[in-house]
């Protein structure tokens, strides 16, 4: 695993905070994996920090086939001004030290996270950004301070806004610490064992749920004899060994005042929140006493793209902070979605693959006998949240209504590809796959790992969309529906054609090396994506200089550098996009059974089809899906109206998502 665990220190200069200025403010952060991967942003939480010390660590999330997986993410996390890594009152020289150090706001410490990321580690955009308790809050903060820099946050038993009853609760440690005899209003000179050891009691019995006591949680199955040894190791000694008074004190004001819609908003709450753009996962734990999970149902009724998912705890706020395998595997298993299905020995049509490994997503109720499968197309990944404009709460794949099974291609870099299988079948030595191969594999997750016994339809895009026309060929009695958007059932001579420009100048590229280059092959990425970019839209589109993005780029040449170079070759392999490609080259649901029998192979199929191309689309054209219906027995053609050309079947017009939407719901309801 590739990461840099230490941690390390970002001197800001003089920054200015809520309170006044910091001199030399320090940021204290840790990065794991690769940069090249999505960028996920971890900030501490009240009592938590980088070194693992004290009450809360980090490390819970991050590692292995944790949350947080290094192999998979590029991981940042950061420690809050006040905690006694970044600046503190404990490690800030005079005139501003101890009880004299400025409070410290949330925006504060986002802003020099986010000059940590950008000015230090070059990242241009953050994939998303979790945290519990104080560190969810944060995560509220991000989206509304950078709206354009954060595609996704996570909360975890964490609000948007401190509620005054949260306040309250903070008020009893505060005061507990703060008239101790030993704290002698912060100017004391060894540690103020009093004051400590009184503001864990005053707090301990917040953390956790009234039925987690009364079954006895504190004494951890035989860890601690009485109530009192819980509270001594684990509510005085942690506090005792690491932290400074002054630093739980200011880090305390930090949470006490938080309000993310001060930042822009003038205090209304729910203009705030409704003006998020990014895409969130709110996780309340359901016994938590002060980041109650009728205060996240409140803040629902204003986020316009977000998910509610109530932890099922006696744990209380503890549940979120990995103080049981139990509630961790929930949490991953909600915050993750991604798993990974391992099929041994699997052979495809170029060869085998000694361990085969399927990536997909789930969502809604597994009994729900009706179920949704929507597969990737080129360019999809599932971490990139690509499948999202059609699944979720209120769109058209509603988890509310469908068990929805989302899977990733083989060579997309999440299931197998070249780019994360072992040698001997590595990079430029991955063996070719077909569709045939991807939808047995798809099958085999379903039937085996999933127990579903028949899909009610298959729903896909572009390569999605050739998927969602093998289906009901290779599984005849396995699927009852399928809707083809901007695809087709045989790839078109003209289609391979086009491909083979984009893979030309990826292959001739100085520094793609036949597959075996050693760092990115920038060369080679940036003029694929420049050959790609002027098929995926309509000619009209360009003619209206729809590239410009309302504003967003100046000219074409910032469009094609930023939305064509820069996302291949920040999320993708080159080894993987030519492979991908392959399959869609190849791809034919004649040679499955009908021998290259096209017109035959259409005829066959007995599933009910909904077939939808663009108007404007340069590569699978809608003269190709009217020969296509009018062999099929038993398919509806909607041609979408767009100049989107392309693209507008994968979310990039809302207007054409809207159109697509009412498609398909019509087509599920009907009988």
């Amino acid at each position: 695993m590739s990461q840099d665990s230490e941690i390390q220190y970002y001197h800001h200069g003089r920054f200015r905070v809520a309170g006044g200025v910091l001199p030399d403010a320090i940021t204290a952060y840790q990065t794991f994996g690769d940069p090249k991967n999505p960028v996920i942003v971890f900030p501490t939480c009240y009592s938590g920090r980088l070194d693992n010390n004290g009450p809360l660590g980090q490390s819970y999330m991050v590692g292995k086939d944790k949350v947080l997986d290094p192999r998979k993410y590029y991981v940042v996390t950061f420690a809050l001004f006040s905690n006694g890594e970044s600046s503190s009152p404990s490690n800030t020289p005079a005139p501003y030290n101890g009880p004299y150090f400025p409070a410290v706001s949330y925006e504060d410490n986002i802003r020099a996270q986010y000059a940590v990321l950008t000015q230090k580690l070059g990242v241009k955009k953050v994939f998303c950004v979790i945290g519990f308790s104080m560190g969810g809050q944060q995560a509220y903060y991000w989206p509304v301070m950078y709206p354009d820099f954060v595609d996704r946050y996570i909360p975890i038993c964490g609000s948007a806004r401190t509620s005054p009853h949260n306040a309250c609760f903070l008020e009893g440690p505060k005061a507990a610490l703060s008239a101790s005899k030993d704290f002698q209003d912060g100017h004391y000179k060894s540690t103020p064992q009093h004051g400590i050891r009184a503001f864990g009691r005053a707090y301990s019995a917040w953390a956790y749920s009234q039925a987690w006591f009364a079954k006895k949680g504190y004494l951890y199955d035989g860890k601690y004899a009485t109530l009192n040894d819980f509270l001594r190791e684990d509510w005085e000694a942690p506090f005792l060994d690491v932290w400074d008074a002054s630093d739980l004190l200011t880090l305390l004001k930090t949470w006490q005042i938080t309000d993310v819609s001060l930042i822009r908003d003038g205090g209304y709450l729910a203009n705030c929140l409704g003006a998020i753009k990014a895409r969130g996962l709110i996780m309340p734990c359901k016994t938590d006493l002060y980041f109650t999970p009728e205060d996240s149902q409140g803040e629902m009724k204003h986020l316009t793209n977000a998910r509610l998912v109530v932890i099922n705890s006696e744990w209380g706020h503890m549940c979120g902070g990995g103080s049981n395998t139990q509630d961790d595997e929930f949490i991953q298993a909600e915050t993750t979605a991604i798993q990974y299905y391992h099929h041994g020995r699997f052979k495809v049509a170029g060869g085998v693959l000694p361990d085969a490994v399927t990536a997909y997503q789930i969502y809604g109720d597994p009994n729900n006998e009706k179920v949704i499968v929507f597969p990737t197309c080129y360019g999809a990944k599932l971490a990139l949240g690509s499948q999202d404009y059609l699944v979720g709460s209120g769109k058209v794949l509603d988890p509310n209504k469908y068990f929805i099974v989302t899977f990733a291609l083989f060579c997309n870099g999440e299931s197998s590809s070249p780019s994360n299988t072992s040698a001997p079948y590595n990079g430029a030595y991955f063996p070719f796959v077909s569709y045939e191969d991807n939808i047995r594999a798809q099958h085999a997750v379903l039937t085996k790992h999933l127990g579903v016994r028949k899909v009610f339809c298959v729903v896909g895009f572009s390569m999605g969309g050739q998927q969602a026309y093998h289906w009901p060929v290779v599984f005849p009695d396995f699927v009852e529906r399928f809707v083809a958007i901007c695809t087709s059932a045989r790839t078109s001579p003209h289609n391979q054609c086009f491909l083979e420009g984009p893979k030309a100048a990826m292959l001739a590229s100085k520094d793609f090396d036949d597959g075996h280059y050693q760092s990115t092959p920038q060369h080679g990425i940036r003029a694929f994506g420049r050959v790609y970019c002027a098929w995926a839209y309509g000619q009209t589109w360009f003619r209206e200089y729809k590239h410009l993005m309302n504003g967003e780029y100046p000219d074409l040449n910032s469009f094609i550098r930023e939305r064509w170079e820069g996302r291949y070759i920040e999320f993708w392999d080159a080894n993987d996009m030519i492979a991908l490609l392959k399959t869609w080259q190849n791809g034919d649901i004649s040679i499955v059974r009908d021998e290259g029998d096209y017109e035959k192979a259409l005829k066959s199929i007995k599933a009910k089809g909904l077939i939808m191309p663009s108007k404007t689309d340069l590569y699978f054209p809608p003269e190709d899906s009217a020969i296509e219906v009018s062999y099929l027995k038993d398919a509806k053609l909607h041609v979408i109206p767009t100049v989107w050309g392309h693209v507008a079947g994968g979310g990039a017009n809302p207007p054409d998502v809207a159109f697509i939407s009412e498609k398909i719901q019509e087509f599920l309801k009907a009988p």
